[in-house]
């Protein structure tokens, strides 16, 4: 009986050799760049959930001034702030009945680390405080500020 030598009767030997280091480098510039994409594309969904994120502040801190409000039958003095939602405050106007509202005062600070800013009577809607975010620059009275009477 003959025993073949199964390798030269393959007619594409050099295929199986594997991906040359060329190959290699091809390969991983184009994940590269991909890569590169996906995470300068995650930078921006990042600012626009900041956004949201102060939006929603917004709503939840316009709840504990009406529930201030519905307390002490008057909105804090903008010398008082939004402070008077966590502590009582000792200046005038004092309201009547006081209940704390919020419990932590890291939910006065917007996503970029600024404190919000509190306005009463609003610059928009007088009748009612106004709530503002300095944005991403953190600098009151530019073009980026949020302002919960938008």
């Amino acid at each position: 009986m003959k025993i073949q030598n199964r390798s030269k009767n393959r007619p594409f030997r050099g295929l199986a050799r594997g991906f040359s280091l060329f190959e290699m480098v091809i390969v991983m510039g184009i994940i590269g760049v991909i890569l590169g994409g996906a995470i300068y594309s995650m930078g921006k969904i990042g600012e626009s959930a900041r956004i949201t994120a102060v939006d929603g502040n917004f709503v939840s801190l316009k709840n504990g001034l009406e529930a201030y409000r519905t307390n002490g039958r008057r909105y804090p003095s903008q010398q008082q702030g939004l402070e008077a939602l966590i502590e009582k405050p000792s200046s005038s106007p004092q309201p009547k009945r006081w209940s704390q509202i919020l419990d932590d005062p890291d939910k006065l600070i917007d996503p970029w680390d600024t404190k919000y800013e509190y306005k009463y009577p609003g610059s928009k809607d007088p009748s009612s405080p106004e709530i503002i975010s300095a944005g991403p620059d953190k600098q009151f009275g530019t073009d980026d500020d949020l302002s919960s009477q938008d």
